[in-house]
Order: structure tokens, then sequence, then C-alpha cells
């Protein structure tokens, strides 16, 4: 499979996943949701800047960077958190493409 071809299937799994989000939603809702785009955001940008790479393992290395980043401050641990979250989810869709 062709880096377009995952990228495309990413987007379309955070757009399906993540639907904007509605003005009654709760404050730490929409911050979750909010991480989570970050989080899709730079796991398509890493694709995309490692062609060479296979896409499983970029999402990997990002699962792996977030699992540090949220132990090293507990002020911002649940933003990192949510995005290790989030790239576990699209390792899985991923690994079910195979």
């Amino acid at each position: 499979m062709d880096n377009d071809y995952i990228l495309s299937v990413i987007r379309e799994y955070a757009d399906e996943c993540l639907k904007e989000p509605v003005w009654h939603i709760s404050r730490d809702w929409f911050k979750q949701i909010s991480y989570s785009r970050w989080a899709v955001d730079e796991i398509l940008k890493r694709i995309e800047e490692s062609k060479f790479t296979p896409p499983i393992m970029v999402v990997e290395d990002f699962i792996r960077k977030m699992d540090d980043f949220s132990c090293k401050n507990k002020k911002t641990s649940i933003i990192f958190s949510v995005a290790h979250d989030m790239a576990e989810n699209i390792l899985d869709v991923l690994i079910a493409m195979k």
C-alpha cells in the first residue's frame, strides 16, 4: 500500500471518530477531541516526512514518544496520554489493513 492511501485511511478514520464538537459538550471532552486531532495531524505529518519508513513503524515510534512525554510532567500528561491512545487506535487500523 502506498502512503497516500494510508494517509487517506487515517484521515477518514479521524473524521469518523472525531466529529466536530457541538457547542454543549463539556470542556474536558472538547480538550480530548482537540488533543486527538493534534495527534492525528502529527502522525500524518510524520508519515508524509518519512517516505521510506513503513507507516506502522512511524506510528509505533510516535506511541513510544507520547508514552515517554506523558510521564515527564504531571501538568501536561493528559495531552500526551490522549495522543498515545489515539495513535494506538490508528495503529490498530493500520494493522487491520494488512
